[in-house]
């Protein structure tokens, strides 16, 4: 008699079970993974129209630095020039569009993000970008600079620096870096992580992904 060769019902159920288990141990991770990355070029993008918006700036200005042009009279004036160049849905202050609590890469709960409610714009693509302060000659380190605060998803979750939330300076000659270095480098992204429980330090993080490639490697 021809041998018939197939699984039994308890074999079946025991293959179901194994791959169960490793579904439930892989797909949160991807998943993770793919938010990450998401995240991250929702990041890229927003970095890339405000480099394009400075460019274009820089020349409706006639000028080689942004220094007590509108674009650094004041954070109003920043806002004007988010809203003329940048593809905006709506402008509003911080109160209004960016979710009331934010925490930490450790999980601390660290509350709002501004002292006072700042003015903002919430971009065609979902992302919010907020100016809180300028800062004129030797405001960062020898630098003029204007600061901007982004969450890339608005007042979605995970709302959490270094996460969906991230921070960097436009100095006055139009480069981009963060609120501790001129220019993104190890030491400065460095902070992200060893800083990880201050909510003022993850906004190092913006170094740290620009720094790895466009990945949120931590």
């Amino acid at each position: 008699m021809e041998r018939k060769f197939g699984f039994t019902l308890a074999e079946m159920f025991i293959t179901i079970a194994i791959v169960g288990v490793v579904s439930a141990l892989t797909i949160p991770v991807l998943v993770t993974n793919y938010q990450a990355n998401v995240r991250i070029a929702q990041l890229q993008k927003v970095y890339n129209e405000i480099s394009g918006a400075i460019v274009a700036a820089i020349a409706d200005e006639r000028t080689d630095a942004l220094d007590y042009t509108y674009v650094y009279e004041d954070v109003d004036g920043a806002v004007d020039f988010l809203s003329k160049y940048l593809k905006v849905s709506s402008r509003c202050n911080s109160s209004e569009c960016m979710a009331p609590t934010y925490r930490s890469l450790d999980g601390t709960a660290s509350g709002s993000i501004f002292q006072n409610s700042v003015p903002c714009v919430t971009l065609n693509m979902g992302a919010v970008v907020c100016v809180p302060s300028i800062q004129h000659d030797d405001g960062y380190n020898g630098h003029s600079g204007m600061s901007v605060v982004i969450d890339v998803n608005g007042q979605n979750a995970p709302n959490t620096n270094g996460r969906d939330l991230f921070q960097f300076v436009v100095y006055s000659d139009g480069s981009i870096g963060n609120s501790y270095q001129p220019q993104s480098n190890g030491a400065s992204a460095g902070r992200c992580e060893q800083f990880a429980d201050k909510a003022s330090y993850a906004g190092s993080c913006f170094s740290k992904i620009v720094a790895d490639g466009w990945k949120m490697d931590y």
